[in-house]
């Protein structure tokens, strides 16, 4: 729209009036000095033109255009790479297709709409990058290009670079394509606090929902989860098999699970069978399965819940652990009368052990009056392989179960007595069939006083033994720099017999520690109760380490020291995308002292041996010893069972490299993938993301709507204008200013000459 306006100087109309009456009175009234009419006319003709210019400049005429003009900005657009896209979209394509046709709608919508915006483009997956900024490009290009592969879903992120992106430009909305289905977290908060973000900077956020979102068939699912990626379990002992069975629509629905063992020879045995009821829609049941440990050897835990009908989804219904059967472990029950700070202390340090499988009685004094306790089957052949019997007098257990308990250890138990003021003879021991179980005569309960009753004394080494061997180079003195005991009992006399020895004894030579064999079991009787105050003292190693060989030898499996490379690996079960790590060490004798140097390889299923790059490793030999260490990061992997197998090699008397040992953990490579498992969009997310920029004109559009969305861009654009006004004024520039000048000039000079000319100057 264009419009005339006058700008007279010093801005009044007036002053610029009266101006031009005297400047056109003047100029009419004061005459050429001719008679001649013609003349006349002529000179003031030109005298009118010059006073024209100087009116003209007085008034100053201006012609005043106005326009409205958008603002210049940008709309965000952030399309989806991830895995899921993929997926069905509930109409026949792929919500990768169908984000394709709906993109190069809008894009070539966006690219004739408006010349002041510009299209910026971002894919987004687990990260967020920009492959695309100018309006230009061909939709179709872009659109092309799209690959599905992401193996997660930012929402956050994506939504942040949003904003980021514009680089300062006002943002006209932002335009966000996916099926809503956040599978990271943890990463600065979340996607509805971005969308507040953006509500406070006035910007819409206009989703477009790819996939259609669950109903009632896509709501059936069971799942095992939470087993342990692996353990080590010993042979015999009583396992407790911790996992969870989480179903979604199967209320009331009881789920068979079973649990099976795979060996390394590929045998499955089931193990036990359980049924998880669901209490509702969604449910979580915490199950807890006790199993017996099997002979020694590497198995395959498999834990897996009955497929029901609707499953949409199966993959998740089996979870597997790695399990490690060994030998060194045994059922240890431990009988105790008073509860002293032997007693806590004792199963303290034996409890730090996985591979004893620690069970206690408790039975006070204040029983008595229903003495003998009935233990049930505690003594019956193979129930338990070590009996520890602490301050408990003989008649709370009966001549009966003593006599089980002798047969016990006739056929291959361990028994153990501890001192104290009921135990031997004092508790009357002497005269049941224990008596002859102990490596000692108990002939009289006066044998049986304390050794010690006013002041401590220091118990020392008699022999080396597994038993008493607590390290260092000289293991009497470690025995001497422990803590002393406060009293003991009297053991009498030392039974003549294969195996009994004396292996700790007083300054005066009281035997404190006597060891020997029953059968084809091991008993030790240990006079003192004190050891606690190792603990107490600053000794918790050593009292742990004594009680650890006393519990090995009775189960006639003492510490192996032969050379073995340990594998420790981050995890047992893990996902394609991920690289945990792992350590390697060997402590092995070594005649030559060389040092040795470990190799590290993955062996696939079908065989396929690879070595593991990247390894660091050292190696050390002192002329006895020779020790390697080894740590790496295992590369990515597709899914399946392999085994990571670590060697030591040296060298041979020839100088060539040879395998000594070697050593290999199974583990487990998984899809975790959280865009494959979860089938069905969340398009009630996205609108409820769009909806905290409703204030803004912010909503959810189908992607058969982009003419929807590009009919509200354009209209949210048209509030976005702003008015353009362009003044020319006369005069103001050299455009008009120096013709202005010239008529001036011209007019008055040729007036001038012209006088002269006549002869009127």
């Amino acid at each position: 729209m264009s419009t005339f306006a006058l700008e007279p100087i010093y801005g009044s109309l007036l002053f610029a009036l009266l101006l031009v009456i005297a400047t056109v009175a003047v100029t009419l009234w004061v005459t050429p000095p001719t008679t001649d009419p013609r003349r006349r006319k002529v000179l003031i003709g030109l005298r009118l033109v010059a006073a024209t210019v100087l009116i003209l400049a007085v008034l100053r005429p201006s012609l005043i255009r106005s326009d409205n003009e958008a603002v210049q900005a940008v709309v965000v657009v952030a399309l989806d790479t991830s895995k899921s896209m993929t997926l069905s979209d509930g109409e026949g394509n792929s919500r990768l297709e169908t984000q394709r046709i709906a993109f190069q709608e809008l894009a070539d919508g966006l690219v004739g709409l408006d010349e002041g915006l510009s299209l910026k483009v971002l894919a987004y997956d687990e990260t967020t990058r920009r492959i695309a900024a100018q309006t230009s490009q061909v939709a179709s290009e872009i659109a092309a290009g799209l690959q599905a592969t992401g193996r997660a879903t930012d929402l956050t992120a994506a939504l942040t670079a949003s904003i980021t992106t514009a680089e300062g430009q006002p943002i006209a909305g932002t335009v966000l394509f996916g099926d809503g289905t956040q599978t990271i977290s943890g990463r600065g908060g979340d996607a509805s606090q971005v969308a507040r973000t953006l509500d406070s900077l006035g910007v819409p956020l206009w989703t477009v929902p790819l996939g259609r979102a669950a109903g009632e068939g896509d709501a059936r699912d069971v799942e095992i989860a939470s087993l342990v990626d692996s353990d080590q379990w010993f042979s015999g002992n009583e396992i407790e098999v911790d996992f969870q069975v989480v179903t979604k629509g199967l209320a009331g629905i009881d789920v068979p699970v079973r649990l099976r063992l795979v060996a390394a020879d590929g045998r499955s045995n089931e193990i036990a069978i359980r049924r998880a009821q669901s209490r509702g829609a969604a449910d979580s049941v915490s199950m807890k399965v006790r199993v017996v440990a099997p002979e020694p050897g590497a198995y395959q835990l498999i834990v897996e819940a009955e497929t029901q009908d609707g499953e949409s989804i199966t993959s998740n219904n089996q979870q597997m652990a790695f399990i490690e059967v060994r030998q060194g472990g045994g059922r240890v029950l431990y009988i105790e009368g008073e509860l002293r700070q032997e007693y806590v202390f004792l199963r303290r340090s034996l409890r730090r052990f996985p591979d004893l499988d620690l069970v206690s009685r408790w039975i006070p004094r204040d029983t008595a009056a229903s003495w003998p306790v009935e233990l049930s089957d505690t003594f019956e052949p193979d129930k338990y392989d070590i009996y520890i019997l602490g301050d408990l007098p003989a008649a709370a257990l009966g001549t009966r179960q003593l006599r089980g308990l002798a047969d016990a250890v006739d056929r291959g138990a361990g028994l153990v007595m501890l001192g104290g003021d009921n135990t031997f003879a004092n508790g009357g021991y002497q005269e049941t069939p224990v008596a002859d179980v102990l490596p000692i005569q108990m002939n009289s309960r006066q044998q049986d006083s304390a050794a010690s009753t006013d002041q401590s004394f220091q118990v020392l080494l008699v022999r080396s033994h597994p038993i008493t061997d607590l390290g260092g180079d000289r293991p009497g003195q470690v025995w001497e720099s422990l803590p002393k005991q406060l009293g003991a009992n009297r053991l009498g006399d030392i039974k003549v017999a294969p195996g009994i020895e004396v292996l700790l004894e007083t300054k005066t030579s009281q035997p404190m520690l006597v060891v020997g064999s029953y059968g084809q079991g091991r008993v030790a009787a240990v006079a003192f109760d004190s050891t606690y105050r190792w603990w107490r003292e600053g000794q918790s190693e050593v009292h742990r380490r004594f009680w650890r060989q006393m519990i090995l030898w009775l189960l006639s499996r003492e510490e192996d020291a032969d050379a073995e490379i340990r594998i420790d690996l981050d995890t047992r079960r893990f996902a394609t995308d991920a690289s945990p790590g792992f350590r390697a060490v060997v402590d092995s004798p070594s005649a030559q002292g060389k040092p040795v140097d470990l190799v590290a390889e993955i062996v696939s299923d079908d065989g396929k041996v690879t070595t593991v790059q990247g390894v660091s490793s050292t190696a050390a030999g002192d002329g006895a010893v020779a020790s390697a260490r080894l740590q790496g990061t295992l590369p990515e992997m597709e899914p399946g069972i392999y085994r990571l197998r670590v060697s030591s090699r040296g060298d041979d008397p020839n100088g060539s490299a040879t395998t000594a040992s070697s050593s290999e953990v199974a583990f487990q490579v998984v899809d975790q993938s959280l865009e494959m498992s979860r089938r069905t969009a969340d398009p009630v997310f996205l609108q409820q993301l769009a909806n905290q920029t409703k204030d803004q004109g912010g909503r959810s559009f189908e992607p058969s709507a982009m003419g929807e969305l590009l009919e509200t861009i354009a209209q949210r654009r048209k509030k976005a204008e702003t008015p353009i006004i362009e003044k020319s004024r006369l005069g103001d520039g050299p455009k008009t200013g120096w013709p202005m000048f010239l008529v001036f000039a011209i007019s008055l000079s040729v007036e001038w000459f012209l006088r002269r000319r006549w002869n009127l100057a």
